[in-house]
């Protein structure tokens, strides 16, 4: 940015694409972690508007395998709404207000079996039946900066398996 800025370009903001993997391995998923904070740092110290352009999130086993809807727990779910919520709090916590430009969810529902944009998985935060997701809980819970949903099961869908009524 200060090379373009140099040579004239005017830019006002910074847009970062962030299509994250919540990971169990959980040593892999805290350096995910430190290094989400780390790039906040660095972008609220550039002094431009910031703006999370595209959210999404898949998830991962302990070996790194995608873990696709039809295999997703209900467990993991809230660990995906966790990670959700650790984000936004982030992002509003370390970029000043002045420079929060906002933020994209990049995927309405979970993303079917023949798409082109990581198939299969569970991206969204509504099922393919427009139903909530745990993970919808944690986006809005870290959008208001406090619990305003309790992450539930989606009835039907086996993540209500276990779960107590």
């Amino acid at each position: 940015i200060q090379v373009w800025e140099a040579n004239g370009a005017k830019i006002d903001g910074i847009g970062t694409q962030m299509h994250v993997t919540y990971k169990l391995d959980q040593a892999a998923q805290q350096d995910q972690e430190e290094h989400i904070e780390r790039m906040f740092q660095l972008l609220a110290n550039t002094g431009k508007l910031i703006k999370i352009s595209e959210l999404d999130m898949g998830i991962t086993d302990e070996n790194g395998n995608t873990i696709t809807t039809d295999q997703l727990t209900y467990e993991e779910q809230l660990k995906m709404a966790d990670f959700y919520r650790f984000i936004i709090e982030k992002y509003f916590e370390i970029i000043p207000q002045a420079q929060q430009y906002g933020i994209t969810q990049w995927c309405a529902t979970h993303s079917p079996a023949g798409s082109g944009w990581r198939p299969g998985e569970p991206v969204g935060l509504w099922d393919a039946n427009y139903s909530r997701t745990p993970t919808y809980g944690g986006f809005a819970n870290g959008l208001a900066g406090k619990v305003i949903v309790e992450p539930s099961p989606v009835p039907g869908d086996g993540s209500d398996a276990g779960a107590a009524e």
